[in-house]
């Protein structure tokens, strides 16, 4: 009896071990991207702390506002490429060409990214006064116009790998940027010149470029060859698929990169800092089903087969660890609001709470999009990404003017759940279902 027992008392765990086994790639991938989180958040507050105490306010304020729009202009001037890296890299039959592939995805959004940044400079320049601050003089000009290059070629590199199932190497090139621009902006602090934006600007370029050239020489060690070259001829028969792909990254990036507008407009400048704050809290929370979408496209591309159960490895841990964290954070929103200030707790502490509450539905949406994009329903899931973009902001402009931040949060959470319960019925059925039936599930569910 004793043995028995023993031996059912060890069934779970041994399930749970083969799970883990059969997806580690899913798990390794995921845990690399939040990884990659983690690391430059830290290091990403620690580099703005040091600049403000370093360096005037003004200074600061043209840096910050000079990252901002490279950060912007480079990430809509991917074109599609990174999603089409993920989506591709795993369907080719030739994994020796696969770096072929990503070089030549990479000359593609350098492309963009310089006509992007010269229309951004364009507009700046001339056109909108108010933006002037965020391009400064011609040679902190043209540290943007490289910045804006860096950061799309940085970004679909990132993909690049993920797409060949290599995310250690991603967190490794993200850490690399975010310790030699801290360790830059530290030396710049004790050098000798008066320090304008231009020269803070220049750590997060040099960083980035750098970053890109210490995992070059990780990846040759691991015998990527030297003579790796675009090839244009893979492009053929995909950009389709790239800017079906970069649609569907738009709709999801400018609603969420426009709402800290919106509570600007109809809300306060404090305001705007206490929703700022309290979003990205709230974001450590939802990057555990976004980093798992991510990575479940990345392992599931190509391959409808190995779906169902990566879905369903996505769903054990977004419920299993994010739903009792998301209830603590609900239960110390106040107190956690109040480490920035007695201000920020009493702005949205409440509003932190509404949102960390409204994790169980939010959990199924960035899940809903990975398996629209391994499915090929791109445009579908496009659609209902634009829909729900705008009803996100409509919600944050109505509940912000009428009653502030809590109001924001309680109308946002309203359109969350109702994003949950469209998403959540395509989710299980890919789950619960076999693929062969995926075809007979109801009408508007199908993701």
């Amino acid at each position: 009896m004793t043995v028995y027992e023993g031996t059912s008392a060890t069934r779970p765990d041994r399930r749970f071990g083969r799970a883990a086994r059969r997806h580690v790639d899913l798990l390794t991938n995921s845990g690399s991207l939040m990884g990659t989180t983690v690391v430059t958040s830290v290091l990403g507050f620690a580099y703005w702390w040091v600049a403000a105490r370093a360096f005037p306010a003004d200074v600061v304020g043209s840096a910050s506002a000079a990252v901002s729009a490279l950060t912007l202009v480079g990430t809509l001037s991917m074109f599609g490429m990174g999603t089409l890296l993920i989506s591709e890299l795993p369907r080719l039959p030739d994994p020796a060409r696969r770096w072929n592939f990503i070089v030549t995805c990479l000359l593609v959004a350098t492309t963009a990214a310089a006509a992007g940044g010269l229309i951004y400079v364009g507009l700046a320049r001339f056109a909108i006064p108010g933006l002037r601050h965020s391009i400064g003089s011609w040679p902190m000009t043209l540290m943007l116009l490289l910045g804006v290059v860096v950061t799309a070629t940085t970004l679909v590199l990132d993909d690049g790998l993920l797409g060949l199932m290599s995310g250690p190497l991603q967190l490794l090139r993200n850490t690399y940027f975010a310790l030699i621009k801290l360790a830059l902006l530290g030396a710049l602090a004790f050098v000798p010149l008066a320090v304008g934006p231009g020269h803070l600007l220049a750590t997060w370029v040099v960083g980035a470029v750098l970053s890109v050239l210490l995992l070059t020489l990780s990846l040759r060690r691991r015998g990527l060859s030297a003579a790796v070259r675009p090839d244009r001829s893979m492009l053929r028969g995909r950009l389709v698929q790239a800017l079906e792909h970069n649609a569907l990254n738009l709709a999801l990036f400018v609603p969420r990169t426009v709402q800290p507008l919106v509570v600007a407009a109809v809300i306060s400048p404090a305001a705007t800092a206490a929703f700022y704050t309290m979003y990205m809290i709230f974001s450590f929370v939802t990057m555990l089903p976004n980093n798992l979408a991510t990575t479940l496209f990345a392992a599931a591309a190509g391959n409808l087969t190995a779906l169902r159960a990566k879905v369903r490895m996505a769903l054990l841990l977004s419920v299993g660890l994010g739903v009792p964290a998301s209830v603590v954070l609900a239960l110390v929103a106040r107190p956690v609001m109040g480490l920035f200030g007695p201000d920020y707790a009493n702005l949205a502490g409440t509003a932190l709470s509404i949102l960390a509450l409204t994790y169980s539905a939010l959990l199924f949406r960035p899940l809903y999009f990975a398996i629209a994009r391994v499915r090929g329903r791109v445009p579908r899931a496009s659609v209902f990404a634009v829909i729900a973009g705008l009803a996100e902001l409509g919600a944050a402009w109505y509940g912000g003017s009428h009653d502030g931040l809590t109001g924001l949060a309680l109308w946002l959470a309203g359109v969350w759940v109702l994003q949950g319960l469209y998403t959540a019925p395509a989710v299980l059925v890919v789950a619960l279902r076999r693929p062969d039936a995926w075809k007979h599930a109801a009408g508007r569910h199908r993701a």
